[in-house]
């Protein structure tokens, strides 16, 4: 908008200045040349309107145009020539002089009025041919100018739309990246003031965010790390799934128990029970139940317990709705040695 308002200052403030100029030009045109004019064409109606010798009126009439051509000399030989008017002029009005010398005073002033007249005339032609040279550089100015402008304009008006929505759409793809928890991703519009405090903003947003995921991280993590840490000495056998029944943790005493040896974390759950005569039927029972296996040489009997895992539905929902849905996340199969009890 600044730049805008600097254009249409700079067109206006030019524009006054070829208008100002044309006025001026054609003012003193009209105040100059054409008053002398009227001058003149008064003075020439006073000598056609009366005979001479001239009366005291008439005298009056022409002296009164005579005293303002006097004042309004403006052209170059104008002044010698008005100059002579008022010689004639004096003869004329004289009482004392001949009237053969009066005719020759009015024939001379007749020829100084005819002289007058052509000085502006001719001055007129020339202003006006100057006021004509004026608007056509006017014109032509402007016309540069207007194109100018308008090219700046345009080329604003076509990139004011990238200017304003290029950081939007940063700004977009830094909430996709904080959307898939990228909170080291920053922003930054080092050459547009108006987006400076959204973008510290945003900076703000993911720094706090980064800080309390990695505490929520670090809480989650000590968690499961003091969980993992119970069950691993734990003494039943405990062997945890998640929803696509892989496993997620084995403690000792399941790898005691079912002595396998190998780092079994992510692998399928049936792939290894099919390879395990001891797993097998445990996980083919979904209710539980008890089954027998040999420890130290001795047969013992175990019940299984499997506890199916469901987390809460946090799906969006409309707000005039209850989520009270849960999703499977895997199954705790626990082996309790009841072999003491069942012996008593």
């Amino acid at each position: 908008m600044g730049l805008i308002f600097i254009f249409v200052l700079f067109f206006g403030v030019i524009s006054i200045y070829f208008i100002s100029r044309l006025s001026d030009s054609s003012k003193v045109i009209l105040k100059n040349n054409y008053e002398t004019l009227s001058f003149t064409r008064e003075m020439r109606t006073v000598l056609d309107d009366h005979k001479l010798p001239l009366s005291n009126a008439a005298i009056t009439a022409f002296n009164t145009q005579l005293i303002n051509q006097e004042h309004n000399i403006t052209e170059k030989g104008e002044r010698e020539v008005t100059a002579q008017v008022r010689r004639s002029f004096d003869e004329l009005q004289a009482g004392t002089t001949p009237l053969a010398q009066q005719e020759a005073a009015e024939r001379n002033v007749r020829i100084a009025l005819r002289t007058i007249e052509g000085l502006n005339m001719q001055a007129i032609r020339i202003k006006t041919a100057a006021a004509e040279s004026s608007v056509d550089r006017a014109v032509l100015v402007l016309g540069i100018v207007c194109c100018f402008t308008f090219l700046l304009l345009f080329s604003f008006s076509v990139n004011i739309s990238a200017f304003i929505a290029d950081p939007f759409i940063r700004l977009r793809e830094a909430f996709d990246q904080i959307r898939h928890k990228n909170y080291d991703h920053r922003v930054s519009f080092s050459n547009n003031q108006e987006f400076g405090e959204l973008t510290d903003a945003f900076n703000r947003m993911a720094e706090r965010l980064k800080e309390r995921d990695n505490l929520g991280a670090a809480e989650v993590l000590t968690g499961k790390r003091r969980i993992e840490a119970i069950i691993e000495h734990t003494p039943d056998a405990i062997i945890i799934t998640d929803e696509q029944q892989q496993i997620a943790f084995i403690n000792k005493a399941a790898y005691d128990l079912f002595n396998l040896h190998e780092k079994l974390i992510g692998k399928s759950m049936w792939q290894l029970a099919a390879s395990n005569r001891k797993l097998k039927p445990m996980f083919e029972s979904e209710n539980g139940g008890s089954f027998k296996f040999d420890v130290d040489g001795r047969e013992t009997l175990f019940r299984l317990e499997s506890i199916e895992i469901f987390v809460p539905n946090i799906a969006p929902i409309r707000s005039d709705e209850l989520n009270i849905a849960r999703n499977p996340a895997g199954r705790i199969y626990m082996l309790r040695n009841i072999g003491e009890m069942h012996e008593a």
